[in-house]
């Protein structure tokens, strides 16, 4: 027996000391330094499937280890993770050798269900400029920067929130279920924007299976055998189809339009096309549907965030026979509590993390080494909870965090990362925004809401699809909501062509038309 345990010890010191040599012998001294390492190669697994989530163990690399970057070894695979701003912007500028693209590449197949052909065309030459994944931000560009194309998403989505809120006013006082009722008025709003009178999602039956796609990504992503465990899944497929093989793209957005027209000019067909746009469609919504729920909640559940934003708005409400107006531009141009309301949110709730692949050996910033084939992390977490970035009221929610103050020095804008930044900033982010802003601000100057049960709770998320840049709360929140008035309310578009400042790119943009 005394001889048995003796051995098992003996195994285990020795496995133990080959995997400790292993690491140093692998691991370059140039390289970021290699934390985690209590069991080489396996404790960085450990710690994101036992901490709660994977979010977990980057908050306590930071918070103990204290460096711009470090790395995770775990087998057959290096992950670089990146706490440092300033090396941030090393990594976005350097976006051909620590390429997001040839992600993109390897998830199109699993994600798409795209045939062969078409893959080698997504995936081909994927840092070079010519090719479809570098190409495509060039094609959709001018559908959603501000100008006629954005407006008139925009136009239509809010028209539809508008209508729905009127027949919701009608019906007086009612209970709902907040999550569940934001992505039903959201989900059509944006996709009518997008995809036209025709929109698929208008049929019950593709709404339903869209909302099995959703949590069912995961599956496909990691190719888990989608066509077993998420066979409902495959039907969204199916309606996406049928919109585009009976021309009903031709009456859609600017947007759509010009994603046919990409994959035309790339000699893909209009069936694949179809299949592409599920993905398109999860780009457009997963951030404005949790988005929009977390900002009905913090402004709503804070009865000074409430007052403030309220007293905001109502300075653009004009009055005339009965019908009170609120114009668009008002709303996005006039109303920075709201848009620093709305910033907070995102930092506050995003958990998305920007990734990159390491296409060639590369001396990040001049001093740190990342190796082929590695992975490279930014957790928008990391720079959205560091408290030398925001302050000791870093874990509160603070509206007027983002309110510029005369002067007061602007917090570094790369560290809000809310809509990603470089060549993997959401395109769609000011058509998000304008939704969340003006869905918000009609409902604050519509309807009061109430939890059924008297007292506002911040719903857990810890089951959130680890795909969604914004969670998804694990159980919903039943509300009483009541019309707060029964005048007649109209939203007025007299144009705005300039997009709001939500990020670096776009505060360096508006910098730039101001000085010229």
């Amino acid at each position: 027996m005394p001889s048995t345990f003796v051995l098992i010890v003996g195994v285990v010191a020795a496995t133990y000391i080959f995997l400790l040599s292993l690491l140093h012998l692998t691991h370059d001294t140039k390289e970021p330094p290699s934390i985690c390492n209590t069991i080489p190669f396996l404790t960085p697994i450990w710690n994101m499937t036992s901490k709660g989530n994977c979010n977990n163990i980057v908050f306590i690399a930071r918070d103990k280890h204290n460096v711009p970057i470090y790395t995770l070894r775990m087998p057959g695979s290096r992950i670089y993770v990146i706490n440092s701003t300033s090396l941030i912007t090393s990594v976005q500028s350097q976006f051909r050798v620590l390429s997001f693209t040839a992600i993109e590449a390897n998830l199109a197949a699993n994600v798409f269900g795209i045939s062969k052909a078409t893959n080698e065309i997504i995936g081909r030459n994927v840092t070079s400029d010519g090719s479809y994944l570098m190409s495509f931000p060039k094609y959709i560009h001018s559908a959603l920067s501000a100008g006629p194309g954005l407006d008139v998403m925009n136009r239509r989505s809010i028209q539809v929130i508008s209508e729905s809120l009127d027949r919701w006013a009608k019906e007086g006082t009612t209970t709902i279920k907040l999550f569940e009722w934001v992505r039903h008025e959201l989900l059509l709003a944006s996709t009518d924007g997008v995809y036209g009178h025709k929109n698929p999602f208008r049929d019950p039956a593709m709404k339903k299976a869209w909302h099995t796609f959703e949590p069912s990504l995961m599956m496909f992503v990691l190719n888990l055998l989608p066509r077993v465990f998420a066979r409902k899944s495959f039907k969204a497929r199916e309606y996406m189809e049928q919109y585009f093989e009976q021309g009903s793209y031709e009456q859609g957005s600017e947007l759509i339009k010009t994603r046919v027209k990409i994959n035309n000019d790339f000699g893909i067909p209009l069936k694949e096309t179809a299949r592409i746009e599920l993905g398109g469609s999860q780009a457009i919504l997963s951030n404005t549907l949790p988005g929009t729920f977390w900002m009905i909640y913090h402004i709503f559940s804070n009865p000074t965030v409430l007052k403030d934003v309220k007293a905001e708005i109502y300075k653009g409400v004009r009055e005339d026979g009965g019908v009170c107006t609120i114009d668009l531009s008002y709303v996005k141009s006039s109303c920075p509590i709201l848009l620093s309301t709305f910033k907070e949110m995102m930092r506050v709730n995003s958990t998305n993390s920007a990734t990159r692949v390491v296409m060639d050996d590369h001396l990040l910033d001049g001093k740190y080494l990342l190796k082929r084939g590695s992975t490279i992390m930014m957790p928008a977490m990391v720079q959205h909870t560091d408290p030398a970035i925001w302050g000791d009221s870093v874990h509160e929610f603070n509206h007027m965090r983002f309110v510029r103050k005369p002067g007061a020095k602007r917090t570094n804008p790369v560290a809000f990362r809310g809509f990603g930044g470089g060549t993997t900033l959401c395109p769609g982010r000011h058509f998000a925004s304008t939704e969340i802003l003006m869905f918000a601000a009609l409902v604050v100057l519509r309807f009061d809401l109430q939890p059924l049960d008297g007292k506002w709770v911040a719903p857990r998320t810890d089951k959130s699809p680890l795909v969604n840049a914004l969670p998804i709360p694990d159980e919903d929140i039943r509300i009483v909501m009541c019309p707060t008035s029964d005048r007649m309310w109209n939203v007025s578009f007299s144009g705005y062509n300039q997009g709001m400042e939500i990020v670096a790119e776009d505060i360096e943009d508006a910098t730039l038309t101001q000085r010229n």
